[in-house]
């Protein structure tokens, strides 16, 4: 990640791993409450727990025992009603005692269906039905009682945006809930940054000395091989991480008392006691695929501008060149990988059986929600990696700095210790 004169390529493997595991968590800790807005974003358009279909259905269900409307071929309402259950016993009891011829009982067989509609009508007009309120066209209200929603109805109303995410979010959970899950972050940037560019250095010169090109060549296919080989690493090893994290932060827009997990710890357990192994390392193909984008793009890029300001001169290995190649860093990975990023979250975070794997979810998603929806948390994404990479990058060329000067020292305290000695 730096030109063959920068002090950490000089560094030993251990120290690169520890400078880069301690960035990580630099950044985190700075950019964690955008992460978690993102997140909110990105599942966004799925059903809240409890509310689907079948919720409404059932909800609507509730009326049937008081009366079923049906149209009739004239185009009136006939009400067929249906008992209540505490009076369903009085019925089949009466049903079974021997009829009783009572008056009137043949003038009412002679009313026609027509009569009946009309009288039906007669009277509605001077006692509306319960059912219908004042006012209310009844096969408007019919139709909005008795058809469920559809679920994409529901999600439509999820969607406020950036801000009122935010708003909303803060005001019903507290401040607080922009770090829900903060220690499962902690313990996934520690493992992931470790590896995936804390070996970036190392994995690179592997393939420039089994790919090698000439000596004036940028060597971009080995740079891209090596992002995406650590990349895959990170994944393949701390999957379980990376599920935690999003679950945690995913249910922090529930109140308190509805929210599935207390601690990190115990959000490992449960995971573990529900789905075993599998479970844990569910959506590692969809992670793998987000992470080498996001790693071959943040580092590439990285690399190559950082390269580019030092070749012309147009600034020296300082803070001031770092920050500007991380910024455009955070905005090239954000446009690459935002919309594997909302497909990686939705999946990781569904309940299990929704959707079958990370594509079949990309195409629920399209078919759903449209092409927008893959670049749901734009804002929060760029402004969480743009800021996360410059956090990132300038801390990780400080720390590596700390680093040469403590093994500079230690090495020439060693060498005088040596001298005295001999």
């Amino acid at each position: 990640m730096s030109p063959p004169s920068s002090t950490g390529d000089s560094l030993s493997l251990p120290l690169k791993i520890a400078s880069a595991g301690l960035a990580g968590c630099t950044a985190d800790l700075m950019t964690f409450p955008l992460d978690t807005v993102k997140v909110w974003l990105m599942v966004s358009g799925e059903s809240k727990p409890g509310v689907s279909s079948n919720s409404v259905t059932s909800a609507s269900a509730k009326f049937a025992p008081v009366e079923n409307a049906k149209i009739s071929s004239t185009g009136l309402y006939k009400r067929q009603t249906v008992l209540p259950s505490n009076l369903t016993a009085m019925h089949t009891l009466k049903a079974t005692q021997p009829k009783q011829s009572r008056p009137g009982v043949l003038k009412k067989k002679l009313l026609s269906k027509d009569r009946f509609a009309a009288r039906d009508t007669k009277f509605s007009k001077i006692l509306p039905s319960p059912m219908k309120p004042y006012g209310a066209s009844r096969t408007n209200f019919v139709a909005s009682t008795f058809t469920p929603k559809p679920e994409n109805a529901i999600r439509s109303r999820a969607s406020v945006g950036l801000v009122g995410t935010i708003v909303n979010g803060v005001k019903q959970n507290g401040f607080f809930s922009l770090y829900g899950g903060f220690a499962a972050g902690l313990q996934r940037q520690v493992a992931f940054c470790a590896v995936r560019i804390g070996l970036y250095d190392s994995v690179k010169g592997v393939y420039m000395t089994i790919l090698p090109t000439s000596p004036n060549s940028k060597q971009v296919p080995q740079r891209i091989l090596a992002g995406a080989t650590t990349a895959i690493m990170a994944a393949a090893l701390f999957q379980p991480t990376e599920v935690v994290k999003i679950r945690m932060q995913a249910q922090t827009r529930l109140p308190p008392s509805q929210r599935v997990y207390s601690s990190s710890i115990q959000a490992y357990r449960s995971i573990f006691h529900h789905g075993g192994i599998r479970e844990l390392w569910r959506g590692l193909g969809a992670n793998a695929t987000r992470l080498s984008v996001v790693n071959v793009s943040e580092l590439v890029t990285y690399d190559l501008v950082k390269e580019f300001i030092l070749d012309h001169k147009i600034l020296n290995d300082n803070p001031i060149c770092h920050f500007t190649s991380a910024f455009i860093s955070g905005f090239v990975t954000t446009l690459v990988a935002s919309p594997v990023d909302v497909v990686k979250t939705r999946y990781m975070n569904s309940p299990i059986g929704t959707y079958k794997n990370p594509l079949h979810c990309a195409k629920s998603m399209l078919l759903s929600e449209g092409f927008k929806s893959f670049y749901k948390g734009f804002v929060p994404s760029y402004l969480r990696l743009g800021s996360w990479n410059i956090v990132m990058f300038v801390s990780y060329e400080e720390y590596k700095v700390l680093a040469h000067s403590y093994n500079s020292g230690s090495r020439t305290r060693e060498a005088k210790h040596a001298s005295i000695t001999s």
